[in-house]
């Protein structure tokens, strides 16, 4: 397995862990003494977690390293074949080795090319305030992802941390066009010039915009609390987002 193809693998299970145990990934960060950019680093793939690191956070989980980086378990898989040859005789090592060769050759007769997509990004949708706008004409930039859903029509960088654990700060989203809101859907949305990803909530003649981050400050309050949009705001919906 190549370095990228690990460090995407240990970030989606790390991410699978962060969203059980609900809890945010600077949480997760603080617990295990890193910082929480250092963390973002792992999970965005701009960095790889030392063996150090991968046993801190899956003791943090409860788990077993292996279920953080999966590589472990191919390790002792090999230490496993290993140990079992050396216990043959000579005569049967050599059947061994000869039926290993033969499927090494039919394994190399099939070429695995990588699949990479280009991603056109539009913008930074705002997990937070709404500061963030985005060019809806012409994408910032274009960038290559190893996976990319098969239907979509628009990507997006988060920006923010209000909608941890589900999606971090700097990941990219994808959004499916539609006019249609129903209760509790997961949205890219433009408000008064300003657009955000929140789950919506249809109550009376107005719309609640709720964050996932529950995380409170000192006085109990939420970080990140609803906020409404009705009919004298300027409200366009930009689709369904992806998960």
């Amino acid at each position: 397995m190549d370095e990228r193809k690990r460090n995407a693998l240990i970030a989606a299970n790390i991410k699978k862990y962060i969203t059980e145990k609900k809890i945010t990934q600077k949480k997760l960060a603080e617990s295990i003494g890193i910082s929480p950019s250092t963390m973002s680093d792992y999970m965005n793939l701009r960095s790889n977690p030392s063996h150090g690191v991968i046993q801190k956070i899956a003791d943090y989980f409860g788990v077993m390293k292996s279920d953080i980086d999966t590589t472990f378990k191919e390790n002792r898989l090999s230490s496993s074949i290993e140990t079992i040859y050396n216990q043959l005789d000579q005569k049967r090592q050599q059947k061994v080795y000869s039926f290993a060769e033969q499927q090494l050759k039919e394994q190399n007769k099939i070429v695995d090319y990588p699949t990479n997509y280009n991603v056109n990004i539009y913008g930074k949708m705002t997990a937070g305030y709404g500061s963030i706008n985005f060019d809806k004409e012409h994408p910032i930039k274009t960038i290559t992802l190893d996976y990319a859903p098969p239907s979509y029509d628009i990507a997006f960088e988060v920006s923010g941390d209000s909608m941890h654990p589900t999606f971090q700060d700097g990941e990219v989203i994808f959004v499916k066009e539609t006019k249609n809101i129903h209760n509790g859907m997961l949205a890219a949305v433009e408000i008064n010039d300003e657009a955000f990803i929140k789950k919506l909530y249809i109550e009376e003649n107005r719309i609640r915009l709720v964050s996932l981050n529950c995380e409170k400050d000192k006085n109990g309050n939420r970080l990140y609390p609803d906020f409404y949009a009705d009919e004298k705001d300027n409200i366009h919906m930009i689709g369904q987002v992806l998960t």
